[in-house]
């Protein structure tokens, strides 16, 4: 599935570019609900030898670093790798949606994204599916929940090269995308991540 690029206007509101500024919670249009990732070591949870991770594949865009705003062309929506902005979203709950070139960076150091279908996704099932996003972010908190007015499903689930569409909430299914893909991006090493 041919993807596009998707810029949204939640930016952070500071022109500074401090790493650490930039992933402060309170810079980030749109985030309702942070989690903190506290060490840059992580729980990872264990796959058996043989394990067929969840997802499709997609081909491998590479990492390279742009400049914020830069159009960017991806090969899924939502997006499992290629260019980014130099500096990831905060990790949490967003009612509004940041920009893809965020969001690539979080899935370089080892974040699970969950995207919705604001259309498909209201009411009880995405009240169950932030209270998921919680519980499995007190394992490890590399997670977003985001909508995502583009979605061609009603859920989405991204980790680094790996997409997973579901028709519908599935907490099993959000699970296990979640343990065999957290902390399992590029710039990992067996749990260990940038923040």
């Amino acid at each position: 599935m041919p993807g596009s690029s998707h810029e949204s206007s939640s930016q952070p509101s500071t022109a500074s570019t401090s790493s650490s500024m930039m992933n402060s919670i309170r810079e980030w249009k749109g985030l309702i609900e942070p989690f903190l990732v506290m060490t840059l070591e992580s729980p990872l949870p264990s796959l058996y030898p043989g394990t067929i991770l969840p997802g499709i594949r997609f081909p491998d865009l590479g990492q390279q670093h742009v400049e914020i705003g830069t159009s960017i062309t991806y090969n899924s929506n939502p997006p499992t790798s290629g260019p980014h902005y130099s500096y990831p979203a905060a990790w949490g709950i967003y009612k509004d949606p940041p920009a893809d070139g965020f969001l690539v960076h979080n899935l370089e150091h080892g974040g699970v994204i969950i995207s919705y279908n604001p259309k498909q996704i209201k009411d009880q099932e995405l009240t169950q599916l932030r209270q998921q996003a919680r519980s499995l972010s007190n394992f490890n908190a590399r997670i977003i929940l985001t909508p995502r007015l583009n979605l061609d499903t009603s859920i989405a689930l991204t980790a680094w090269n790996y997409l997973q569409e579901l028709d519908r909430y599935n907490s099993t299914a959000v699970k296990v995308f979640y343990d065999t893909h957290i902390v399992r991006g590029p710039e990992c090493q067996e749990g260990l991540c940038p923040g």
